[in-house]
């Protein structure tokens, strides 16, 4: 059976790798998370040989017709499942602020987009309570910190604005 050698097209080892990251982001498979160089490096043969063991094909590290159908198949359902969803901050106040102790579906939305941001930033996911409790504290201060805003652990428009503008970059592309 012949085939083309992926690795000889940047183009599409990129693909490659946008798709293992895709995957490993929305299926929580850290091993699959590599970064998109367009280089068919270690990273990407450790992620493909990993993809290819979950998936029960042969594991050669090696993007094989069956490996390539079997990652754009499963890429395509992912994507089409997950329909893009725009976030935007409201109230379109600048000193609105989500606050410690808040409880509500602003709150809930918060933990979400936290939660979203999780594998880019490595802090402890955050329960889906709607309470603004410590745990969504102490993730708020780690964004706000990898980030460059002021570390308060509220939740300020600025928070808001940098934390959607990445969620909907992040998720619509």
């Amino acid at each position: 059976m012949a085939y083309v050698n992926i690795t000889e097209f940047p183009v599409r080892v990129r693909y490659l790798q946008e798709m293992l990251r895709y995957l490993g982001q929305v299926q929580d498979e850290e091993n699959w998370r590599v970064a998109v160089t367009g280089t068919f490096n270690d990273e990407t043969v450790r992620a493909v040989r990993q993809y290819q063991e979950e998936r029960r094909l042969p594991v050669t590290g090696v993007v094989d017709l069956a490996t390539w159908e079997t990652l754009t198949a499963e890429y395509l359902i992912e994507r089409e499942l997950r329909t893009p969803v725009m976030v935007r901050v409201l109230p379109d106040i600048a000193s609105h602020a989500t606050l410690p102790g808040q409880r509500g579906e602003e709150v809930l939305i918060l933990q979400v987009l936290l939660n979203a941001m999780r594998s880019e930033y490595d802090y402890p996911q955050v329960p889906l309570s709607g309470i603004y409790g410590t745990q969504t504290l102490e993730a708020v201060r780690d964004y706000q910190q990898k980030n460059g805003l002021d570390t308060t652990g509220t939740a300020d428009r600025r928070t808001w604005l940098r934390l959607t503008e990445e969620y909907n970059r992040l998720r619509i592309g």
